[in-house]
């Protein structure tokens, strides 16, 4: 009888590592205006501030569901949802050579996250965190934690920050933007514009594209240089911003859309007339939106500027 054995080489099961992985994350808390920066170290980050286990409020964003009952239903349906302001819980040792380097960083720790130094709409300092997924921040205003040390040694303190997060979405830290021209000349004899006034009109074909990679949808930044006699900017999600009287030549519009800064300004002047009524700014959704502008009057100085921040519902 003969008898065949098929067989296959199989490569060996990896070998786990008695270590765990390293933490590529690197975290560091920073002034509002960057020019203050503390790293908190982690599993290969040296520094005096150190990130310990059990803090909270990095990762998604909390939220809420409004609700509205059904006459003869059970239950309920959801309504809306809304995002809350974020609450972040910092457990930080601070720790140095001597008593004397310790109360050194605890001072920096206190100076930075002084909520009587600097506080704004959306908080007075930031945490900040690269990852595999980007460089984001969040915006953080301190309620407690600097009363008591947890651990009181002279070589090491341990604190717990309690800190909230108006703005729960943590941003990119690069500001985005895409300009447009709005108007070009038309190449004549030898090159020269022909006829040599400039058309009086320019439209933006409807379906120009404008890619949206905030995985939150975001509020966009649209300033509008002149001159131009008109101007109607109309977007795919909803977006209609219409300046019937346009804008002086060498002069900037500028319209903040995002509804915590709403602002209209001509050259930093207040200028809230020149946007009409039945105007409307809806966020721009993750992909791509499609926009189209008509602009009477306009030249080659003519510039439409759209930018904005990327917003994340995680640190990292």
């Amino acid at each position: 009888m003969t008898v065949f054995v098929l067989a296959s080489v199989r490569p060996a099961p990896p070998v786990e590592s008695g270590r765990p992985r390293l933490d590529s994350r690197e975290f560091w808390l920073e002034s509002w205006d960057g020019s203050v920066k503390l790293p908190i170290a982690r599993e290969r980050h040296r520094g005096s501030i150190r990130l310990l286990t059990g803090g909270a409020g990095y990762e998604v964003a909390p939220s809420e569901l409004a609700l509205s009952s059904v006459p003869g239903a059970a239950g309920a349906v959801v309504t809306g949802v809304h995002t809350r302001p974020r609450d972040v819980l910092l457990p930080l040792q601070v720790h140095g050579r001597n008593q004397a380097a310790v109360w050194a960083e605890v001072q920096k720790l206190r100076d930075l996250t002084d909520p009587e130094r600097g506080m704004t709409r959306d908080g007075n300092f930031r945490l900040v965190c690269r990852s595999a997924s980007g460089t984001r921040q969040l915006s953080l205003a301190y309620r407690s934690g600097l009363e008591d040390a947890v651990e009181d040694l002279p070589w090491m303190k341990e604190y717990v920050l309690d800190c909230l997060a108006p703005q729960p979405f943590p941003q990119d830290r690069e500001e985005q933007s895409k300009p447009f021209l709005l108007a070009s000349g038309n190449a004549g004899f030898l090159g020269a514009p022909w006829p040599p006034k400039l058309s009086s009109s320019a439209v933006m074909g409807a379906g120009t594209p404008v890619e949206m990679l905030s995985t939150v949808p975001v509020y966009v930044t649209a300033a509008l240089t002149g001159p131009c006699d008109s101007v109607l900017i109309e977007g795919s999600n909803g977006l209609r911003l219409d300046v019937p009287g346009g804008v002086p030549a060498g002069k900037t519009l500028r319209i903040v859309t995002d509804r915590r800064r709403k602002s209209i300004r001509l050259d930093g002047a207040p200028a809230a007339g020149m946007l009409a009524m039945g105007s409307k700014a809806p966020p721009f959704p993750l992909g791509q939106t499609l926009l189209s502008v008509t602009a009477t009057g306009a030249t080659a100085a003519t510039r439409l500027v759209l930018s904005w921040l990327g917003l994340h519902r995680s640190l990292y």
